[in-house]
């Protein structure tokens, strides 16, 4: 059953997803060649920098696709899987659609990093590999990060709509539908966001970290939660409350709609 349901949700984004890659490489040739015209091939990043923030969307739009597809055939009313497993098939179809684009993306980069080296440049020293090891680390953050707030964006997204349908049995409710889901996101997003400022919550998030690297100091805001880079290391409890926080959100997500299927 839920091999069926991920095989429909993938056909139904699949020419979307070779437009999008075809479209990638069109762009990319197009800036390569502009770059080169210039002789300064270093013009193309800013392609990156576009594409890669692109990517932040890319999966809450897939995922879009596919509940537009299933408001249309109104399937969840008519089929028996749950609506975890109706949910579930379409944010791996999103997740592979993103996947397949990030992996050509960061191909690309690395060839253009790679080309944009001087004449000089040697990718070993002295038996090492600074450069691929250099690229493989923040490539590996630039990407997680970009999945992590993709995830969270499109989760977010599948709760709001189930929510938005199964506001659909209250008469009294359905008109005022948009403003109830505006509601339940930006309070439920303003409330975790005090919460993570206070000193108790900060105290109790420094008593778990992992360093990564010798130095470093920041803290990274996302939405409703935020994390503290702090001599080179990570607090793991908001990272991971916020993965138990996504985990949840998705689970009432299926609730939701498996309430649908029984009105």
């Amino acid at each position: 059953m839920f091999r069926g349901l991920l095989k429909k949700d993938f056909l139904l984004v699949k020419t979307y997803l070779w437009v999008w890659l075809a479209a990638i490489i069109l762009l990319y040739a197009a800036g390569s060649v502009f770059a080169s015209y210039k002789g300064e091939f270093y013009l193309v990043f800013p392609f990156f920098i576009l594409l890669y923030m692109g990517h932040m969307v890319l999966l809450p739009i897939a995922a879009c696709i596919l509940l537009k597809a299933e408001e249309k055939g109104q399937y969840w009313l008519h089929g028996t899987a749950g609506g975890k497993k109706l949910l579930s098939s379409k944010l791996i179809s999103a997740f592979l659609v993103m996947i397949a684009s990030l992996i050509l993306t960061n191909l690309l980069m690395a060839f253009s990093l790679f080309i944009s080296r001087s004449s000089g440049f040697s990718i070993i020293e002295q038996g090492k590999f600074p450069f691929i090891e250099g690229l493989l680390l923040k490539g590996l953050m630039l990407n997680g990060g970009i999945v992590i707030g993709a995830l969270y964006f499109t989760i977010w997204g599948l709760f709001l709509w189930a929510l938005y349908h199964s506001l659909n049995q209250y008469p009294m409710l359905k008109k005022i539908r948009w403003i109830i889901i505006a509601a339940a996101y930006f309070i439920t997003n303003t409330i975790i966001g005090r919460m993570t400022t206070w000193d108790v919550v900060q105290s109790f998030f420094n008593q778990w970290t992992i360093r990564f690297s010798p130095s470093a100091s920041n803290t990274i805001m996302f939405e409703g939660f935020g994390f503290t880079l702090s001599d080179g290391a990570i607090q793991v409890w908001p990272v991971l409350l916020s993965i138990i926080g996504l985990l949840l959100l998705f689970m009432a997500a299926g609730w939701l709609l498996d309430r649908k299927v029984e009105v």
